[in-house]
């Protein structure tokens, strides 16, 4: 597949684009290279592809069409993310309502956030931005919903109840502070880093550190995978919204 138009510098966030159907892929190109931080290192037809291309342009972020073929984006998500090493890319699923079934899987397939394909430009290039600095939970509203109802779908048809999956992960959520707790709350609610800072009055850094030490705790990778865990617990309810019950206490 051809590479990026734009002209590169080592400032520049490198995107792979992959997704089976040429003129999205051509669309997202357009979108990316208009920016001057951001430049498209390549495009691919399928998750083959799009692995051998990693390996060999090393992108910083890749964004994945989950339904492919010859390899989906699921299988292909689940490799790059298993990867070991430094230069990892994080992976921005890219998906529609119509893929509902397939959400939860590239979340937990290791996917840093996921957007929709109809998603307006500029939040595209936001979310690349944020996948790349280390914020994986990119749209937050729609996100916080969209996995809301996955859950709820999978328990549905799954049989699974809250009580049982609570009891499933009580022990890892029992090694959470209560301040860490917060933070895993905060994030299913869809707050960002700066609204939970504010809100718990400490500074963006400190919330990073909670954030790293409840994915260390849960044995999680990414940000969407603790909402996950959030909504399939119970710790957080379908339908709550903002700061509402986070004990946030100003510092002395």
């Amino acid at each position: 597949m051809a590479a990026g138009t734009g002209e590169m510098s080592d400032e520049q966030i490198r995107v792979l684009v992959v997704d089976d159907q040429g003129v999205i892929r051509m669309g997202l190109a357009m979108i990316i290279d208009h920016e001057p931080d951001l430049v498209v290192v390549g495009q691919a037809g399928d998750g083959e592809e799009a692995l051998r291309l990693v390996t060999q342009l090393r992108p910083d972020v890749v964004l994945m069409d989950i339904r492919m073929p010859v390899m989906d984006g699921l299988t292909a998500t689940a490799q790059i993310t298993a990867a070991t090493g430094t230069g990892k890319p994080g992976v921005l699923a890219l998906t529609t309502f119509d893929d509902e079934a397939y959400v939860l899987g590239a979340v937990r397939a290791g996917a840093s956030g996921f957007l929709l394909k109809d998603t307006d430009p500029d939040l595209l290039v936001a979310a690349i931005r944020a996948i790349h600095r280390g914020d994986s939970l990119v749209d937050p509203a729609s996100t916080r919903v969209l996995l809301a109802r996955c859950v709820e779908l999978e328990r549905r048809v799954g049989g699974q109840d809250p009580v049982q999956a609570d009891q499933r992960w009580a022990t890892r959520l029992a090694q959470l502070s209560d301040r860490e707790r917060d933070v895993l709350v905060g994030l299913a609610r869809g707050l960002s880093n700066r609204d939970l800072a504010d809100h718990l009055f400490v500074t963006e850094t400190t919330i990073k550190s909670h954030v790293s030490s409840v994915l260390s705790k849960l044995e999680l990778s990414s940000r969407v995978q603790a909402v996950v865990v959030a909504y399939e617990t119970g710790v957080v309810r379908p339908g709550e919204t903002g700061l509402q019950g986070l004990g946030g206490q100003p510092t002395k």
